[in-house]
């Protein structure tokens, strides 16, 4: 069971000297917690990068040759606590960075980092009359 997503497009960034920090945070969280039960904990744990850490969370991060994350992509199939890894991520992640997902019933969502956190915003659609 569980709900399908997919990216649909995003414009995210977390400069190089924030990777170690936002490493750390992604390793603190709770191994233990039944929420995470998809997530390779180990792998996260012994991640010596954070792309590696991502990846374990089922995103699959892009470097440049400056060492910045500046692309994120979903690799998963169905939405896990998503939310938590960002929660975590957040103060690492430049302001006005999002990810647009879709469900697999059609809805809409971004995911908006602003600062020390970030908010799930969703479109509002109006018809021509």
């Amino acid at each position: 069971m569980g709900y399908r997503i997919e990216q649909m497009s995003g414009e995210f960034r977390i400069p190089a000297d924030k990777r170690a920090d936002a490493l750390k945070a992604v390793q603190a969280m709770n191994p233990t917690d039944a929420r995470f039960s998809w997530v390779d904990q180990d792998e996260v744990v012994q991640a010596e990068t954070l792309v590696d850490a991502l990846w374990a969370w089922w995103w699959e991060a892009v470097q440049d040759p400056e060492g910045n994350i500046v692309d994120i992509a979903f690799v998963g199939e169905k939405a896990g606590d998503d939310e938590v890894l960002f929660a975590a991520i957040a103060p690492y992640v430049d302001v006005g960075s999002y990810i647009q997902m879709q469900g697999e019933d059609a809805e809409i969502w971004r995911w908006v980092f602003t600062g020390a956190a970030f908010r799930e915003d969703y479109p509002t659609i109006t018809w021509p009359t």
